[in-house]
């Protein structure tokens, strides 16, 4: 209704996450633009220094697991423990289920000597107190995934254990009615819906132009050979790129000082 105004009508849409993959195709779907003349599109890079500041993490020993069993929360779990060691706390872990979540935080909780805060549903009490610590871990789901800020030293890992693909409802399973195919769905609608919501956890890590911090994604589907791989990299900024554990300890004692460990 906006865009067939019959007056002159000018716009600007402005986002940090406007952009999915290579173009704007998914936002000017949802936003009724497609196929419309006189539409403009911009990238205005980040000031960020990514290349330098900034080291994506996808681990080579990843493995498959059947989605919800004991062993896939092990493995998560094994997974976290290393970085969060590697890395000295500083951390937050971002979760697509609430109940991977609680499983994995039930393995650990007694096996980190770093204080660990759980965040459930709007609890922002318990974001503002892992604020106020100075090495600590937080696991969150939901409301963390967006528009939480730390800045500096607080999160220097940002740990995204599941790609955040959408879970299907009835409005998505109708739009699928639509497509001349699976595949073609999945890349038309799911795959951009995915990166556009990875592009806005992975800015939970890079605060501001001085912060460091390593940004590892514990799913299979991203890794080098992995089913979405190259779709991850076109979502994200160009960054450092690691496949061993140890490469994350050197870009953490490399961009750290000796007060980051006290």
């Amino acid at each position: 209704m906006l865009w067939d105004r019959k007056e002159s009508l000018s716009a600007i849409l402005t986002s940090g996450t406007l952009k999915a993959g290579a173009g704007f195709a998914r936002t000017r779907q949802i936003t009724g633009l497609e196929g419309r003349a006189g539409v403009q599109e911009y990238v205005a890079e980040s000031p960020f220094s990514y290349e330098r500041n900034c080291l994506l993490y996808l681990p080579k020993t990843l493995k498959r697991w059947k989605r919800g069993s004991r062993e896939e929360a092990a493995m998560v779990a094994n997974h976290i423990h290393s970085l969060i060691c590697s890395t000295y706390g500083h951390t937050l872990v971002l979760f697509t289920s609430y109940t991977l979540m609680g499983s994995v935080y039930q393995i650990l909780r007694d096996n980190l000597p770093f204080p660990m805060v759980e965040v459930w549903r709007h609890s922002q009490e318990e974001i503002q107190r892992f604020k106020t610590m100075e090495n600590a871990v937080l696991f969150a789901a939901g409301s963390c995934w967006e528009g939480v800020d730390f800045p500096g030293d607080m999160v220097s890992s940002l740990i995204i254990v599941k790609l955040p693909f959408a879970v299907p409802d009835p409005i998505s399973e109708a739009e699928k009615d639509t497509y001349d195919s699976l595949e073609s769905y999945i890349q038309s609608i799911i795959v951009p819906d995915m990166q556009k919501k990875l592009r806005q956890r992975f800015g939970r890590a890079i605060r501001t132009e001085t912060d460091t911090c390593v940004v590892s994604i514990l799913d299979i589907r991203a890794g080098k050979g992995g089913r979405y791989h190259e779709e991850v990299l076109s979502a994200l900024p160009l960054c450092q790129m690691a496949e061993e554990l140890k490469d994350v300890q050197d870009f953490i004692r490399s961009r750290k000082s000796v007060e980051y460990y006290l």
